[in-house]
């Protein structure tokens, strides 16, 4: 597959292929490698939930109560008024 170099800014770009950024789930951010035969794209994957440990310890450590804010924003009557039994 061919394509051309693109103006971008001061920069140049290509275009890829909305197939090939399906086939290679490639979102958001990439990882470019140069290697001898070319330039290799490949998705970054970063771990899920990753610093978020840390960020509870500092928050404890801060006196706050994170697991008030996951019930923000329900009633106090939440359980009399949405729930059907």
């Amino acid at each position: 597959m061919n394509t051309r170099l693109i103006r971008v800014g001061n920069s140049q770009g290509i275009v890829l292929p909305k197939k090939l950024l399906q086939q290679y789930h490639l979102t958001g951010e990439v990882d470019l490698q140069p290697t001898p035969e070319g330039l290799l794209i490949t998705p970054v994957v970063k771990p899920r939930r990753q610093g978020w440990d840390e960020r509870f310890q500092h928050a404890l450590a801060q006196g706050q109560a994170p697991e008030g804010e996951l019930l923000e924003g329900f009633a106090d009557d939440f359980e009399d008024t949405e729930w059907q039994w």
